[in-house]
């Protein structure tokens, strides 16, 4: 599950932040910290558990921060007023975030608290703050979250033209073809926090690395036979899904169906013109931004569930979890893993 981050800081933020975790008072410098924690890639559910706090805490300063920046994580002056947010106040705000800013004269992309409590002020007369702003959005059902993605109708059309060239390609092969599905997927060093047994009242302590150290996962799945292989690598780039691919090659024999997605790694003027020397090799493109449709994904979700979860591990140790899971699954069980189980 992808947890959002926050915006990366500009280099004057960062100077800001680093101040302020050595020089402000204690829960300003704490805010700081999870900023910080955000930005170098941990996610809020991993900062809650380090903090021993609310996820939805987390949220909340990551939210300010992306708004305000560093200035955004200091309290807020309390007045003593009552909120004035009243029905019209909550049917202009229903309205603006229902359009964009540009429609209403405003130079932004998104509608902010502060831009939000702006607009009250000059339209309406009506002076808030805008964090009471954020409590009126949050009480008629609004949330500050990511939107998601919507595919041009052309891209619907290419997802079904692909799929369909996968599936005749697979069901033309025979008993002489490999047919591999391949992915990458990164294994950090600290520990997603899954629910465990634990004695009431004593919750167990997961120890927080100095760096977020990863690494990269080549791996293929044989869907027809269930087999696996898997390569550790610093990171996906062109050279390293070279040197992948030549393993494959030289672990088969005869003809091999390698199926993939689009990434930059995979579609790389070096990589092609590598698949066009090596004959043994045929190529097949996933739809663009479509993981559902590559099975080995399901593999890497267990894997992770399996041997990745509250324990801090080093980057080897975690490599020869991986494989041993990898190694314990028999070819049934990598079958039903991918959901390709006759069972």
């Amino acid at each position: 599950m992808q947890y959002r981050t926050v915006r990366s800081p500009t280099d004057e933020e960062e100077k800001e932040l680093d101040q302020m975790m050595s020089r402000a008072v204690g829960r300003v410098a704490l805010r700081a910290q999870m900023i910080s924690l955000s930005a170098r890639g941990f996610s809020a559910p991993e900062i809650a558990q380090i903090h021993d706090c609310a996820e939805a805490t987390v949220y909340k300063w990551i939210e300010r921060f992306d708004e305000e920046g560093p200035p955004g994580l200091h309290d807020r002056e309390r007045d003593g007023r009552s909120p004035k947010i009243d029905k019209e106040a909550e049917e202009e705000l229903r309205r603006l975030l229902e359009s964009a800013p540009p429609e209403e004269g405003e130079n932004g992309s998104r509608w902010t608290a502060p831009r939000l409590a702006r607009h009250l002020k000059e339209e309406l007369g009506i002076e808030v703050h805008p964090e009471t702003v954020r409590r009126a959005l949050r009480r008629l059902g609004f949330s500050w979250t990511r939107p998601r993605r919507r595919l041009p109708p052309t891209d619907g059309e290419e997802y079904q033209r692909r799929m369909a060239k996968v599936v005749e390609a697979i069901g033309k092969v025979g008993t002489e073809t490999t047919v591999l599905f391949e992915d990458e997927t990164e294994i950090k060093r600290f520990p997603p926090i899954r629910r465990m047994w634990q004695p009431v009242g004593r919750q167990r302590a997961v120890d927080v690395p100095s760096n977020n150290e990863d690494f990269a996962f080549y791996g293929v799945v044989d869907v027809l036979e269930g087999g696996v292989y898997a390569e550790r690598y610093p990171k996906e780039i062109s050279e390293h899904t070279i040197s992948f691919l030549e393993s494959v090659l030289a672990r088969t024999t005869g003809q091999v169906l390698l199926i993939w997605d689009q990434a930059r790694w995979h579609t790389s003027q070096a990589v092609s013109g590598w698949v066009d020397r090596h004959d043994r090799l045929e190529v097949l493109l996933l739809p663009p931004r479509s993981p559902e449709t590559n099975p080995i994904e399901d593999l890497w979700r267990e894997m992770k569930r399996a041997v990745a979860a509250c324990l801090e591990r080093s980057l080897d140790r975690l490599e020869e979890a991986c494989l041993q899971f990898l190694d314990r699954q028999t070819p049934d069980d990598i079958l039903r893993i991918i959901g390709l189980s006759a069972v």
